[in-house]
């Protein structure tokens, strides 16, 4: 079922999440993920943002693959995930965000982190992940503490958005 994305501004979203268990239904969890970030066209969907404030979200690289093709294609829930390691190595990528729209700004990450997290039968998985595959684990997992990506631009920058920010706020 595809659900209303929650706007810049929803105090919602500033809220940590918490830990998914084997009573929450994650079979509706995954559909209502995936159903909507395809309806909105994301490469990446965390649960706060559609108002369920469970540490879970959906990563999708099917519509960047099609204007990139070096990018591996992978479409997966994360459920219950930790960054176990970030690579000292940063890099700068132009970041958007379903609940900002029309706000594309540089943020850097680490290029490389190694993770931990359940797959959608509650499975542990570890993994080391790069590349946009980490970049988007990254911008997820912040949703799940309740962080944005605008938090992650320079002061200076984060000013210079304020009046688009406020503009998100009074639409949504």
């Amino acid at each position: 079922m595809v659900a209303r994305v929650l706007k810049y501004g929803s105090s919602l979203l500033r809220k940590k999440s918490v830990e998914v268990t084997d009573i929450d239904n994650i079979n509706q969890l995954r559909d209502n993920l995936f159903d909507t970030l395809k309806m909105e066209g994301g490469i990446g969907l965390a649960a706060p943002q559609i108002g369920i404030l469970k540490r879970a979200f959906v990563m999708d690289s099917n519509p960047i693959t099609e204007d990139d093709e070096s990018v591996d294609i992978f479409k997966r829930l994360v459920i219950n995930p930790q960054i176990v390691s970030r690579s000292h190595e940063t890099i700068f990528y132009s970041e958007g965000c379903l609940s900002i729209p029309g706000i594309y700004e540089e943020v850097e990450r680490p290029d490389r982190i190694n993770v931990k997290y359940s797959d959608e039968s509650l499975n542990p998985v570890e993994r080391e992940i790069e590349g946009i595959e980490a970049r988007i684990f990254q911008h997820e997992f912040d949703h799940l503490e309740g962080v944005l990506f605008v938090d992650r631009v320079s002061p200076i920058r984060k000013s210079l958005l304020s009046s688009k920010l406020k503009r998100i706020m009074r639409q949504f």
